[in-house]
């Protein structure tokens, strides 16, 4: 048994010097792989020492360190995305921002040539990191009905996934969704306001399941 503990601690000392080898924001992300691993232990450590406790101890640990290092794979991401586009690191996360004029033309929801690129780079990017799962959102300002905005939103929203998807984005990992006028970051009084609310924004987090 002390071979074992031994053999734990060594592991998870590893862990936390990986996991802290780039300087970053972290996450909670790998908290419940820990705690998973954690029960584990316990179980195998209790059951010959009545120690349970020691299980939860190292797995909190080991999650930490898993968090770490997820952490710092979405502060690298953030980086190269942020060559792109406009992109702010979160704590659940990574937001990247895509001005709505850039993309599309007034009241449509057809990819400009320019912005095909674009997309085509940052599918490039989100395909490196298989434990993604990336939600698109789309935005307008408050001009016209709201039942027109939150179906031209909606269309923005799946015309980005689907140009994703076919820059190799897996299907299975990415969704779309229209908020319409109701999120505005800025005053829809003003022609720059509305400019600003018109976006389409990829919100990238970490699938907690690709720690287990």
């Amino acid at each position: 048994m002390k071979k074992i503990s031994t053999f734990l601690g060594i592991f998870i000392i590893s862990l936390v010097f990986h996991g802290c080898a780039t300087p970053g924001k972290r996450t909670a992300i790998g908290a419940g792989a820990g705690a998973a691993v954690g029960a584990g232990v316990g179980a195998l450590i209790g059951g010959r020492d009545g120690k349970a406790g020691k299980g939860a101890v190292i797995g909190g640990l080991i999650g930490a360190a898993l968090g770490g290092t997820i952490g710092n794979r979405l502060d690298k991401q953030a980086q190269e995305l942020a060559q792109i586009a406009e992109t702010r690191r979160t704590e659940k996360g990574i937001v990247t921002k895509l001005k709505g004029d850039i993309l599309f033309d007034t009241n449509s929801h057809s990819l400009k040539g320019q912005a095909q690129t674009k997309i085509d780079k940052i599918a490039q990017i989100i395909s490196k990191y298989p434990e993604d799962y990336v939600t698109i959102v789309g935005h307008t300002d408050s001009t016209g009905s709201e039942g027109h905005n939150q179906k031209l939103s909606e269309n923005r929203a799946n015309t980005v996934l689907n140009r994703m998807i076919r820059g190799g984005v897996p299907a299975s990992r990415i969704r779309g969704q229209g908020a319409g006028e109701l999120k505005p970051i800025a005053s829809n009084n003003t022609n720059t306001g509305r400019s600003q609310n018109r976006r389409v924004e990829i919100n990238i987090r970490v699938d907690e399941d690709a720690l287990k």
